[in-house]
């Protein structure tokens, strides 16, 4: 299903999967398939649920976008400020330099300092657990 040769996608919409996602590790992973699925300039429409920003003790939107940037490597082109009452919106486009052009996700543009669920927010009791 993914292609090792050249990237085949100019745009990738991905609407309330993200958080369908079991687990923090495994949806890293699909957002650096989709990175490395898209070409150079291709476009990813990330859309979740707010509440995964807001009433999780391990998100929030700025460390969101700063995974998205750094651990990813995406450029954010709607600067963050895209959303509705129950919903986030994100628009983030792979770089035309830079990252790897090979289409093999097994190669990812990842910072460490990701790896590892933090805990943004403590004292307030939260009902989503997204990480």
């Amino acid at each position: 299903l993914l292609s090792k040769s050249k990237p085949p996608y100019d745009c990738i919409v991905n609407s309330m999967v993200i958080n369908c996602v079991t687990t923090p590790s495994k949806r890293g992973r699909m957002l650096s398939m989709c990175y490395h699925q898209l070409r150079p300039g291709g476009v990813l429409f990330l859309i979740l649920p707010k509440l995964c920003l807001t009433q999780s003790k391990h998100m929030s939107r700025k460390y969101l976008e700063e995974i998205l940037r750094e651990g990813i490597g995406f450029e954010i082109l709607n600067d963050g400020k895209r959303e509705s009452p129950k919903l986030a919106f994100f628009v983030l486009r792979r770089p035309l330099d830079g990252g790897d052009d090979s289409g093999d996700v097994s190669v990812r543009r990842w910072n460490d300092k990701f790896s590892k669920t933090q805990v943004l927010y403590h004292g307030k009791k939260f009902r989503n657990t997204f990480t």
